[in-house]
């Protein structure tokens, strides 16, 4: 009984040697590599992050326009610098967008302003312009989340 016991021992020996070798491996390799990395802060998502939707202002510039008037031979200056107010994540995709097709967006502002007229733009609200640089934007940003557009500057002459 005794000579089987050791041969079974003997066989199994070996066995039990590789796969405690094999365990060993294995938790080593989990315990070195983790269970999974987590991503850093710059390839987070915006939205995930903690202050994500706090609403923030984005500059939009300063634009200064000529509207010539033939009826009354006269001309209106304007002159504003505008903003938009968005949550966080939305604003770390319209910035720099914004200043990759700046021309684009400045030519596309321009060109809905020159098509105001004087009664427009003395609406106190301003909201024509407001809807014009809403438009402006959406052909940058096509999902914007622009929750109001603001002035800290605007002045219009007529000369």
């Amino acid at each position: 009984m005794s000579q089987i016991r050791n041969s079974l021992a003997a066989r199994l020996s070996p066995w039990f040697k590789a796969t405690w070798v094999r365990i060993a491996a294995l938790a080593a390799f989990v315990f070195l590599v983790g269970c999974g990395t987590p991503y850093p802060q710059k390839e987070r998502a915006a939205k995930d992050m903690p202050d994500a939707l706090v609403p923030v202002e984005v500059d939009l510039g300063k634009f200064e326009c000529t509207i010539p008037n033939d009826k009354t031979n006269s001309t209106i200056q304007i002159d504003f610098h505008a903003f938009a107010k968005m949550p966080r994540y939305k604003s770390q995709e319209l910035e720099p967008l914004l200043e990759s097709h700046q021309s684009r967006f400045r030519h596309d502002v321009l060109l809905r302003v020159r098509k105001f007229d004087r009664p427009t733009l003395n609406d106190p609200d301003l909201a024509q312009l407001r809807e014009a640089l809403l438009a402006a934007v959406g052909e940058v940003l096509k999902e914007n989340k622009i929750e109001m557009v603001g002035f800290y500057h605007f002045q219009f002459l007529e000369e």
